[in-house]
């Protein structure tokens, strides 16, 4: 099993008194607390790091430096060596966070030599990729995801999995109080499993720590940390706050999860039956691999009714024993579905549409809820059938749950 992290960057905060502050009442909390199946990791501004380090140094907190240059030593003027981040007893190292990337101009380029560097100098870089707001709308995050991924690990070849941590941070979650669904994250967070399995190997990508950051919370992360690809978390403005990042820190992981039972498709309302009746071909759109999520039960009920399902999940590659393809591109030329399904939060909908039409569906349907009335007339323009409601939540609730 993997040994979940719960790393706070406290970025641009906290003077030396202010952290001495910190830390006479975080380990007062801390106090008689047995954390032996998690790690917990402060990453203070470099003014603080060797005041920290003595606070911390007969505590099992690790230390991480919010940034570290790939040379061991030269004219770098503003820079520091992963040398001396080693030399004071810093173990992890945050590299390509997004502020880096956006507001510094940090490239893919210079990433890599960074994360090589720090790798080789014994110290376990911690990764940040993710995509901005535009770029989700547009449905580019896992190309984003991706190439942040793959140009940021090119330069270790065969690295110890347990020193490598990818953290997948959402650009539009980070410090704006939204964050990332739990579905959402688990399905970055399951492609850049996948994406580790292609690069390293599946057994090597299973001992990867995945984190995810972006408005993480007390009140948020239970249920982030259920999912399985979730193996902690990277905290900003809640980790300034010792008791917000204790509660954060302290949450039960060992809890047991519900699993859900698929209900009798008998009950199912006729309703939703109605278009599958007369069409044969469906794309679903956002399939997902969880018995539980509202999708899966509906390519369950389709599969065993017979009708030709063609899934599409850039994260996974087979579902219910069904090959998924990875966007609505690459489906099987002249293809041709009766039904596109959309599985999609409202601001995602409106590309999956304009990229379906050029399936020319005859129906199109939309998750209920999501109203995206964009999105519903483009489809309509081009004639085609838009259903907005496809009762999924009666689906949902069709499941039964035990623990």
């Amino acid at each position: 099993m993997r040994r979940p992290i719960f790393a706070g960057n406290w970025k641009m905060n906290h003077t030396l008194k202010e952290s001495k502050e910190y830390f006479e009442k975080f380990l007062r909390l801390l106090q008689g607390k047995d954390f032996f199946d998690r790690e917990i990791v402060i990453a203070p501004p470099f003014t603080a790091l060797y005041y920290v380090r003595n606070l911390i140094q007969d505590t099992e907190i690790k230390l991480a430096a919010q940034n570290a240059h790939f040379a061991e030593k030269g004219a770098f003027t503003g820079e520091i060596s992963p040398l001396m981040l080693s030399e004071i007893g810093v173990k992890y190292v945050i590299l390509g966070h997004s502020e880096r990337r956006h507001i510094f101009g940090e490239t893919d380029e210079l990433i890599k030599k960074r994360v090589e560097g720090v790798y080789n100098h014994g110290l376990n870089p911690i990764l940040c990729v993710g995509e901005t707001l535009s770029e989700r709308e547009e449905g580019k995050t896992f190309e984003v995801v991706e190439k942040q991924l793959k140009e940021g690990l090119s330069l270790l070849k065969d690295p110890d999995p347990e020193r490598i941590v990818i953290a997948y941070e959402p650009v539009w979650a980070i410090g704006t109080g939204k964050t990332a669904t739990p579905e959402q994250a688990q399905e970055v967070q399951s492609f850049i499993r996948n994406l580790l399995s292609e690069t390293y190997g599946k057994e090597k990508a299973e001992k990867i720590r995945v984190l995810y950051g972006g408005s993480v919370t007390p009140e948020n992360v239970k249920e982030l940390m259920k999912e399985p690809d979730i193996d902690g978390v990277l905290v900003g403005g809640a980790s300034l706050d010792p008791e917000k990042f204790f509660k954060i820190c302290s949450i039960n992981i060992k809890a047991e999860k519900a699993e859900c039972i698929l209900p009798d498709y008998s009950q199912i309302p006729q309703e939703i039956l109605e278009i599958p009746r007369k069409y044969k071909k469906l794309v679903i759109v956002g399939a997902s691999p969880k018995p539980e999520r509202p999708s899966y039960i509906v390519m369950d009920y389709l599969i065993k009714e017979g009708f030709e399902v063609y899934p599409v999940n850039p994260a996974h590659k087979e579902i219910l024993g069904r090959k998924v393809y990875p966007d609505l591109e690459s489906l099987p030329e002249g293809l041709n579905p009766d039904v596109v399904i959309i599985f999609r939060r409202s601001e995602e909908v409106k590309p999956v549409v304009e990229k379906a039409l050029r399936l020319n569906p005859k129906v199109i349907w939309m998750q209920e809820g999501i109203a995206n009335e964009e999105a519903k007339a483009l489809a309509e323009e081009r004639g085609i059938k838009v259903v907005m409601n496809l009762c999924f939540k009666k689906i949902h609730q069709l499941g039964k749950w035990k623990r």
